[in-house]
Order: C-alpha cells, then structure tokens, then sequence
C-alpha cells in the first residue's frame, strides 16, 4: 500500500519505513501456541499511538511496553494541577506532551502515546511528527463497547471521571485499522487480535528481580526509596537505615526460614531495664510503626540484643 513520504508526497517504494514481517519474539508467541495475530512492528525504534475512548482500558495496554515509552497527557494535568481529569490543564499538557514527544523522537527513542487519539487532527500532528523525525508510527485500536467505557466512568474516583458526553464524541471518532492506514499509519492493529498479555510476562520475567521489593510492600514506596543498605551485616543479620537529611532510623531484616516469624525490627532509642548495654529492637509491620519509633514510642516490646530476650526501654 502507498504511504507519504517525508514530504507528504506517495511513494510506494520508499524504504524510510520498513516492516518486519516475521513475528517479534518478545511481543507474541509462534501460531502453534495461540491464534492470535502477529505483531509485525517496524525495525528499530518507533511512535505507537493508542486510540480509544476513555475507558477503553488503554492505560492497562500501555502497561503492557516499558513504562518509559509512555506519554500521558492524564499524568501532566495530574503533576500541573494535581488532578489527571482537570481539563482546565489541557493544554499546559499538550505543551509538556508536545515537548517530550520531540524530545524522544529526535533522539529515535520508542515511544507510546496513551491518550485517546480519536480526532483526527491530533492523530495528524503525531503522524507530522513522526515523519519529521523520520520515525515510523503504529496505531493499536481499543475497540471497546461504548457502554462498557461509559461504564466505567462510574467506577472511577470524580477526578478521574470523564462526562459521559465526551466518552460518546470519543468512542465514535475511532477509526478502524482500513482508515489509520489510508490515514498515513505504517501499520495498525487492534488491540484484542495481539497477545499484548503475552509481551508484559515475556518483559516482566525478563526484568532484574526489584531488590527492595519487599521493603516496598511493606513500607510503601517512598520509603523503599531512602533506604540504604549497610555492607556488613549486624549479628547475621541484614541491617539498613531509613534516612532524610539528618534524621534516620536503622531497621534489620530477620530471616530465619520461618515464613510465619516476623521479619522486620527497628533499631529503639532506649536501655534495656536490666542494665544491659546492648541495643534494643522493636518489632514494625509498617510505616505507622516507624511513625511511633520515630517518635520514641515503641509499637511492640522491644527486645534485648544482649538479654536474648525481651527488654523494657527506660527513656
């Protein structure tokens, strides 16, 4: 089929967006395994675009690539105005979009827009963009009833939530694959007919393990970013310290193959009623512990690292 050329002009033979036509390892399995289609994306880097209504689940197809590709204009009206939803922010968002978007495409970086993509001249500008930077452009289709978008508008908290008025204009500018790819698309797919479930197990088994998985869980994230392992180990035992300017709190990992034992204990400003020296530990389920620890107050009966076994702490 014939697709502009970087000057807008039809060439059927210019080799500026070639496709593979094989099927991509990492994205989809071979036919023996499922029936779904092959995802033939174009050799090296590239703009896909989603296109769909609110609702449509686009954000948990995002989800599916790298999370570095992604932009969203929900997430800059979110950090301008502190609200995804806030359309009072469009279009300090679309500056910010405009902005990264160049920024990824001149430097030939994959890139995936998650918005709903469903007016025509806003598919234009990223097809402009695109061959500007010489970079070709996938659409994959959310083809989702618009009953089940509007749907969903109900579920989502009020910042988020879209009026039902534009999920309906939205969910009837989707074009089908035929038209993104008479419209200047190298190529486009829907999104049911790819094993976009497949490509996000291949990626997250092949990723390195997150090392501070469970201080996450258990501290939540913030946390797990101040946390700095110590590179000895304090009586067996994996030490670290939660720190923030010139305040911190030592916390230790106790595994002792018992999967029902706690494992988590804090390091407690206080002595041990016996008159031992030795340090006393607290037991933490969480960061509201690390609150009471922070403030002297122990959320458990401490235990004497010398007693071996409990302590009362005198402050």
């Amino acid at each position: 089929m014939d697709r502009p050329d970087l000057d807008g002009s039809l060439d059927s033979g210019d080799p500026a967006y070639p496709l593979r036509r094989t099927h991509w390892e990492d994205c989809v399995p071979s036919p023996s395994e499922s029936p779904l289609a092959p995802l033939p994306l174009p050799d090296g880097p590239f703009l896909a675009a989603l296109v769909g209504a609110a609702g449509s689940g686009k954000s948990r197809i995002a989800r599916a690539f790298p999370p570095d590709w992604s932009l969203e204009l929900d997430a800059f009206r979110q950090q301008a105005t502190g609200s995804p939803g806030d359309q009072t922010a469009t279009l300090t968002a679309v500056t910010v979009f405009r902005e990264l978007l160049d920024a990824r495409l001149s430097r030939h970086l994959p890139t995936l827009v998650d918005s709903t993509n469903s007016e025509r001249d806003v598919r234009g500008y990223l097809l402009q963009r695109a061959r500007h930077w010489q970079m070709p452009a996938v659409a994959i289709v959310v083809r989702t009833p618009e009953g089940e978008c509007l749907a969903r508008q109900k579920m989502r908290t009020p910042l988020k939530r879209v009026p039902p008025e534009a999920v309906t204009r939205q969910h009837a500018g989707v074009p089908t694959t035929g038209q993104l790819l008479g419209g200047g698309f190298q190529a486009a797919y829907y999104a049911d007919e790819l094993d976009l479930l497949g490509l996000l197990l291949r990626r997250s088994a092949a990723a390195v393990p997150d090392p501070l998985a469970d201080v996450r869980q258990t501290f939540g994230g913030d946390l797990a970013d101040v946390l700095a392992w110590n590179s000895r180990m304090d009586s067996g035992f994996a030490t670290g310290v939660f720190a923030v300017a010139d305040r911190e709190i030592t916390v230790r990992w106790i595994d002792d193959g018992d999967p029902h034992e706690h494992h988590w204990q804090a390091l407690f400003d206080g002595a041990c009623i016996g008159g031992c020296p030795g340090p006393l530990w607290v037991k933490i389920t969480g960061a509201a512990d690390l609150v009471a620890v922070h403030r002297g107050h122990a959320p458990d009966e401490p235990w004497c690292d010398d007693c071996y076994g409990p302590g009362i702490a005198v402050g």
